[in-house]
């Protein structure tokens, strides 16, 4: 094991959350709201579901095999052939989803507060900040996603500002239509992305005892802080508004007053912005991590090559209506493919603890 991938217990929460909340913040109440109208907050906690099943059953699995690390544990359940294969297909995955998240922050951004600079600009800056971040393997990611998770904290406190001013109507009925909830789920899923991470490093976690519990911990601060900015940014504004706006939440904070700060927006766009720097550099972890092992290239050579896959996808999510264009139609494959390795390898790893435990 690499001393430098190894990471606490209370790292991995920090890890799991980390990779999950980005983009999602300033956006997701648009999404929700296309389609579930003033319910759309209740999408986004039935979708809470998949990560959750996410970490328990990457948990188990790894459990079942006595916590060896990924190649290892798929090559005995698939064999090497369809191990390749999913490892491959594993690394797609966390290059598609990074790259959504750079572009996704480099749209905004020009969007914004700095209109003067070409996205293609930015998406290169941040792709090599990312890379630097990354090179050295999981534990200085971990150890900035900790400092970047009281920010998160930070980001909390904001909607709190609008809830004795919003109009309780705006979320009445709390369901309209059952059919239309349903339908609003997988617009959630690009939001609760990353959270497949999970399955590269549980084995990397050099305490076990209570990962899943962590794992569990860090997918439902995730939902409860995603379902709490859009049920105050439906309370706030209606869900007419907030389906029409590109990024609802960041309106909602420019509508606020704080007498010490004449523009609370670009302090929130810092603050933000940091949180989505580290969600992609838990991606490209991941990223590399399946390339490396896919490949057999040492992990630094893998996380440059992978770093320019990366910036070439999110050159081609430029701009926004593109990018959520496309992770519109691609994630609900992304999450089927996950959900059914996750499946296979539970049961194949279940066989496989009976079996050694008969002999």
């Amino acid at each position: 094991m690499n001393k430098n991938n190894t990471i606490t217990r209370n790292q991995y929460f920090f890890v799991i959350q980390s990779a999950m909340i980005g983009i999602g913040v300033i956006s997701l109440a648009a999404g929700v709201t296309k389609k579930a109208q003033q319910s759309g907050w209740i999408a986004i906690i039935i979708a809470g579901i998949y990560p959750i099943l996410c970490v328990v059953l990457s948990y188990e699995i790894y459990k079942n095999l006595n916590f060896v690390e990924y190649t290892q544990a798929s090559e005995e359940l698939f064999g090497k052939f369809l191990t390749k294969i999913f490892t491959l297909l594993f690394s797609i995955n966390f290059l598609f989803l990074e790259g959504a998240v750079i572009s996704g922050l480099a749209n905004e951004l020009t969007f914004s507060t700095v209109k003067f600079l070409s996205p293609y600009v930015l998406i290169f800056l941040t792709t090599l900040l990312i890379y630097y971040n990354s090179v050295d393997g999981l534990k200085i990611i971990a150890r900035l996603s900790e400092l970047v998770f009281y920010l998160t904290i930070f980001i909390f406190l904001i909607p709190i500002y609008f809830i004795n001013k919003g109009d309780v109507t705006n979320i009445l009925p709390l369901v309209n239509n059952y059919s239309s909830l349903i339908t609003a789920v997988p617009t959630t899923f690009f939001a609760y992305s990353g959270v497949e991470l999970s399955i590269a490093i549980i084995p990397l976690i050099t305490n076990k005892m209570g990962a899943k519990g962590a794992g569990i911990a860090a997918c439902i601060f995730t939902t409860v802080l995603y379902t709490f900015i859009t049920f105050v940014t439906i309370l706030y504004m209606g869900w007419r508004l907030t389906s029409q706006l590109q990024y609802p939440f960041l309106y909602l904070v420019a509508t606020t007053e704080i007498a010490v700060i004449s523009n609370f927006e670009p302090l929130f766009i810092f603050i933000w912005g940091n949180k989505i720097f580290q969600t992609a550099a838990c991606m490209h972890f991941g990223a590399t991590y399946f390339f490396s092992e896919a490949t057999k290239i040492p992990y630094k050579k893998s996380c440059f090559i992978s770093s320019l896959i990366v910036a070439l996808v999110a050159l081609l999510m430029v701009p926004e209506y593109k990018r959520s264009s496309l992770t519109d139609k691609v994630m609900p494959y992304l999450v089927l493919y996950i959900f059914i390795w996750l499946i296979a390898a539970y049961i194949l790893s279940l066989y496989k603890k009976v079996k050694r435990n008969e002999k």
